[in-house]
C-alpha cells in the first residue's frame, strides 16, 4: 500500500498554520483555498495515516472549522447591517423641506 510523503503532511500543516495566523478574513480564506490541492492528496491516503498524524490533522481541522464559523458569523453581521441600512434608505421619502405656508387671509 502506498503511503503519503511526510513532507506533504508538513507542507499541509504549515499552510494550515499560515491560514490560522492570518488576521484578515480574506487572506485566511485565500490560504485555505491554496491548500485545497494538498487536502485531496491527504484524503486519498487517509486510511494509511498513522494515528498521531491523523490526530494532529484532526486538531488542525477543528481549529479551521472554528475560525470559519467565526468568519461566517462576522459576515452575517455585516450583511445584516447592510440590509438594515438599505431598508432605511429605501423607506426615506424626501419631501419639500419647508412646510406649506398658511394663507394670511382666509376667504369666507
Amino acid at each position: 500500500m502506498k503511503r503519503i510523503n511526510e513532507r506533504d503532511i508538513e507542507r499541509f500543516q504549515e499552510s494550515t498554520r499560515a491560514a490560522l495566523d492570518e488576521a484578515d478574513g480574506d487572506r485566511f480564506i485565500e490560504c485555505l483555498l491554496q491548500r485545497e490541492a494538498m487536502t485531496a492528496k491527504i484524503t486519498e491516503f487517509s486510511p494509511s495515516l498513522e494515528k498521531n498524524i491523523a490526530e494532529r490533522l484532526y486538531g488542525s481541522e477543528t481549529l479551521i472549522i472554528e475560525r470559519l464559523e467565526a468568519e461566517r458569523s462576522k459576515l452575517f453581521k455585516e450583511i445584516d447591517v447592510f440590509v438594515k441600512s438599505r431598508r432605511v434608505a429605501r423607506s426615506y421619502a424626501s419631501t419639500f423641506p419647508i412646510p406649506p405656508v398658511t394663507p394670511f387671509s382666509q376667504k369666507k
